[in-house]
């Protein structure tokens, strides 16, 4: 049975080798574009929530400044990036563990590798992924046989790190200071305190930056004022509330995102492998099964976490001696490993879909019509535009990088005033083109009180601008007057 463990481990690091090496040719796609655009206007000095109007929570453009700084914007850079994020992850994951033995150890860097590239470009770097880079580390520390204060320190600080990315990214900190507890129960401020300093440590320092900086009143605008309207969209870009909203929350926590099937191989791993450190990590698994009911979304990149752990578990089976239980998982695993379409469309030298194609577009007509001082104002989210105006290094017209914020709520005082200030920026601006993408691709949100009208912008479009492409999915209007 152990060759034929070993025999598999082999087979599944050539298989994610080869998918590493083919995750190169990778474009930037999806909510890359619009987050690295943001990195790259950082890098002149705008600010996000003072000078940009976005909701992500200020780790994510951290995280995206880092990753554009080092990349320089350039694709293949970035994937050489993304595959050092991921070898450093899985080398954290299977010295974490390894007291579980080099079998599991290694299988579940090895699943956990091929299921996150299985995901292809709209997976890529996404910030559930990036939140890894603290979690798996604090996997290591809560599975240490003794915890220390400094130990419960950088747990902290971990913690807090995720939660600046993702709020509720925090929910795994609870189980492992529960697990810490049980052997203090009696003096819980051993554990308590130095996690909870080292948990509010990096919060306080990147709110004291947004405070120096100007851009914590914007912030707190935005979190107060926005935060509450888009936790109402769900997956499907609809708006749903009361007694709809709990029925798809609760359906939708039970799909566990189509990953169900791996409860099957991690109850085998858990049933041969009973003591307290598998049992931490079943509750890890069960706290980021609910993360992404949280944001009320269920996207697939939202259940990353969730997959992460419950790959864990799926691992310990490589430890189980009855060879038909480990035939049973094997078998299991790999078919939940089949290729993914971004794969066979690459072996097959097919190009990718994505909107990139769109982007190499929009990106030929600014680079040949683009003077200094042009500035360019996208009606778009993930359609393709941003990118563009990334690999052109187009500057923005306003302080607006997306445009779904106008058409959902708009009977809400809030987004009426967004509208008003987005106009008035808009007037005062007066950019060289406006790009709006209308393509099935680019999301708009569904259900009551939405709309895909914005009359005062189009009489403002009609009035002062004209068409110089017209296309099927996008539209790229030109301001009156100009030589």
């Amino acid at each position: 049975m152990r060759r034929l463990t070993n025999i598999l481990l082999a087979l599944l690091a050539a298989y994610l080798i080869t998918q590493a090496v083919y995750s190169t040719r990778w474009q930037i796609a999806h909510d890359e574009a619009p987050l690295l655009y943001e990195a790259f206007l950082m890098q002149s000095g705008q600010m996000p929530y003072r000078d940009l109007f976005d909701f992500q929570m200020p780790g994510s453009f951290l995280a995206y400044f880092a990753l554009g700084a080092l990349s320089g914007f350039n694709a293949f850079r970035l994937r050489l990036l993304d595959l050092l994020i991921l070898a450093a992850i899985l080398a954290v994951t299977y010295f974490a563990l390894k007291r579980f033995g080099k079998a599991p150890a290694l299988a579940a860097a090895l699943l956990f590798g091929l299921k996150y590239l299985q995901g292809g470009p709209s997976m890529s770097l996404q910030r559930e992924y990036l939140l890894l880079i603290f979690l798996a580390p604090a996997v290591y520390i809560s599975l240490l046989d003794e915890m220390t204060p400094r130990l419960r320190l950088t747990l902290g600080v971990l913690f807090g790190l995720a939660a600046l990315i993702k709020p509720h990214a925090a929910i795994g900190l609870i189980p492992m200071l529960a697990a810490d507890l049980w052997a203090f129960v009696k003096r819980p401020s051993l554990i308590l305190l130095p996690a909870a300093a080292g948990f509010l440590l990096p919060i306080v320092a990147v709110f004291a930056w947004l405070g120096f900086t100007g851009a914590l009143t914007p912030f707190l605008s935005i979190a107060t004022n926005y935060w509450g309207l888009y936790s109402q969209i769900n997956g499907q870009m609809e708006i749903t509330s009361g007694a709809e909203r709990m029925s798809l929350l609760l359906t939708q926590t039970l799909h566990l995102g189509g990953h169900a099937l791996w409860l099957i191989p991690a109850a085998i791993g858990v049933y041969f492998n009973q003591n307290k450190k598998t049992w931490l990590l079943v509750s890890l698994a069960l706290c980021y099964a609910l993360y992404p009911a949280f944001s009320g979304q269920f996207f697939p990149y939202h259940y990353i976490p969730f997959t992460y752990f419950i790959i864990l578990l799926a691992a310990l089976a490589f430890n189980v001696k009855r060879s038909t239980l480990n035939v049973l998982s094997f078998v299991l695993i790999l078919s939940l490993l089949l290729p993914s379409q971004t794969f066979i469309r690459q072996l097959q030298g097919k190009p990718l879909s994505t909107s990139t194609d769109r982007a190499t577009q929009i990106a030929r007509f600014l680079e040949k019509n683009l003077e200094d001082g042009d500035t360019v104002q996208p009606l778009d989210w993930t359609g393709g535009s941003l990118l563009a105006m990334l690999e052109t290094r187009a500057r923005i017209a306003t302080p607006y990088v997306f445009d779904f914020y106008f058409y959902h709520h708009v009977s809400n005082p809030y987004i009426q005033s967004l509208r008003a200030d987005f106009l008035t920026d808009l007037q005062s601006a007066n950019p060289r083109f406006i790009i709006e993408v209308t393509a099935i691709d680019k999301p708009w949100v569904s259900g009551a009180d939405t709309s895909r009208e914005f009359p005062e912008l189009r009489v403002f479009l009609d009035e002062n601008y004209s068409v110089a492409i017209q296309k099927d999915d996008y539209t790229i209007y030109e301001i009156d007057g100009r030589p």
